[in-house]
């Protein structure tokens, strides 16, 4: 089973797992960068540790990083790029 997704929207409450809950005192930090954002979303398992929020930022940064490892330990022998084809 999927974990339980839960998102921070900062000074207005949080949407966890479709269920929206209205909280004025909602405060959205990334416990990655550490700091205070628009919203953050969990990426921790509430049942075996803490709750761990990220933020957009952080969360694109470590998307494009499993690309690029994805790209440079790619097979032997395989071409393209690991994106897919671009279109113009």
């Amino acid at each position: 089973m999927p974990a339980i997704i839960a998102v921070k929207v900062d000074a207005r409450g949080e949407v966890v797992d479709g269920r929206k809950h209205v909280a004025a005192a909602t405060v959205a930090k990334c416990n990655l960068c550490e700091q205070v954002v628009d919203a953050v979303a969990s990426i921790g398992v509430a049942s075996i540790g803490p709750e761990t929020y990220a933020c957009k930022t952080c969360l694109r940064l470590r998307l494009e990083a499993i690309t690029v490892a994805l790209y440079e330990l790619r097979e032997p022998g395989a071409s393209g790029l690991p994106w897919g084809k671009v279109s113009g």
